[in-house]
């Protein structure tokens, strides 16, 4: 039985590599393409939305007080004259010119009004009115520095305590945490789309492809065994599965970084992590592999295989999305024996270091399981006439 099954899935390994290109497409060019799209836009993010660090803000105002002039090149602001304030078409071409970044309007007499100003009068205070272009990545970071130099005058004239004024880290968000959110929202979805949309068109043609072209009457002509057949067939599959799961995990997390512009550390995740998650990825990729082939037997050709295939591609999409809103890993044991969503739930738990360890081992027991009935459904599929003759 052993034998059988192995050159079964030697001639299903050695027919898919024999195409190089088909097979380099179906295995190595997910994960690739995803670390070099992901690297390119995040370089092309960084540096569209990135304000020029070298480049000192330009702000012209209208009727600068000499309070202003004086601390504006102490918070690395160059302050201009400006006789009136121009139009919003004019500001935004200067703007875009890059001579101004912003555009400020003081009342005349400012320090004297706000000298003389009187909270409990009741009267309005002087009023200054700062504009910019928020699409413009120097003008917003002009905005925010001119303004935070005002905040800072406003709290000066009448300072009586400070917010956060010392050294101290005081954001307690761990790294683990902001690696954990982002990669949650992420990786789960876009892992399963990725395993089975490559899965899909190979079991196909495995299994619905040498019905259509009739080879698979050949094959069950053989002394080999119907079972071995399925089980050799399966085997190879499940191996190019899991090498589309390997290369589509290195790409995600080598790309991550890229796309994140530094945002998300993989290395607060240790050994442990990744072998919980390398356990998740293999039992999801068996139970995957399964789903397909089964559906695959039922259709006389590839194109009816995509048609029936289609309805669960879409169905593991929606898991997939699911995960991205469930607001952390379910705790209750039950949502463990779930098929496909008991995979993204763990890979959740396990990204944001809140998983238990019996809900992953349910997790992993239950996809084995049921992929052991599939592997007992498609055996008896194999030995259905009605089915494998089909034409």
């Amino acid at each position: 039985m052993r034998s059988n099954v192995l050159t079964i899935a030697k001639k299903e390994l050695a027919r898919f590599f024999s195409n190089k290109a088909s097979a380099f497409v179906s295995i190595a060019l997910p994960g690739l393409l995803i670390f070099v799209m992901w690297t390119v836009m995040g370089d092309a993010m960084g540096s569209l939305f990135s304000p020029d660090e070298g480049k000192r803000p330009v702000v012209a105002a209208v009727n600068v007080p000499a309070s202003i002039e004086a601390l504006a090149p102490e918070g690395g602001i160059d302050v201009v004259d400006e006789a009136a304030l121009p139009g919003p078409e004019e500001m935004r071409e200067r703007i875009g010119q890059g001579d101004v970044q912003a555009f400020a309007v003081f009342p005349a007499g400012f320090d004297e009004a706000v000298a003389a100003y009187d909270p409990a009068s009741g009267e309005p205070a002087p009023q200054v009115e700062v504009y910019y272009d928020s699409t413009d990545p120097n003008s917003s970071q002009a905005y925010a520095a001119f303004t935070g130099l005002l905040d800072a005058y406003e709290s000066s004239l009448a300072n009586r305590f400070d917010v956060n004024a010392g050294q101290g880290a005081y954001n307690v968000a761990a790294e683990r945490d902001i690696a954990g959110s982002l990669v949650v929202s992420i990786v789960p979805m876009l892992l399963l789309i990725l395993l089975f949309t490559s899965c899909m068109n190979i079991a196909a043609e495995s299994v619905a492809g040498e019905k259509e072209r009739g080879t698979m009457a050949t094959l069950l002509a053989t002394p080999i065994k119907r079972r071995d057949i399925a089980l050799g067939k399966v085997l190879a599959i499940t191996l190019i599965g899991l090498a589309i799961a390997a290369s589509s995990m290195l790409g995600i997390f080598a790309g991550l970084p890229g796309i994140m512009q530094g945002a998300v550390d993989m290395n607060v995740y240790g050994p442990a992590d990744y072998l919980l998650l390398v356990l998740v990825v293999v039992s999801t990729t068996l139970l995957v592999v399964m789903l397909i082939t089964v559906v695959s037997a039922l259709a006389k050709t590839t194109k009816e295989a995509g048609m029936y295939l289609t309805p669960l591609m879409i169905v593991v999409m929606l898991v997939g999305i699911l995960g991205m809103f469930g607001g952390g890993a379910q705790e209750d044991i039950w949502f463990y024996l779930v098929p496909l969503y008991n995979s993204v739930q763990c890979m959740i738990g396990i990204f944001t270091f809140d998983f238990q360890p019996l809900n992953v081992a349910v997790c992993v027991l239950g996809n084995l399981a049921y992929t052991g009935v599939g592997v007992l459904v498609l055996q008896r599929m194999f030995n259905s006439e009605r089915l494998m003759f089909a034409r």
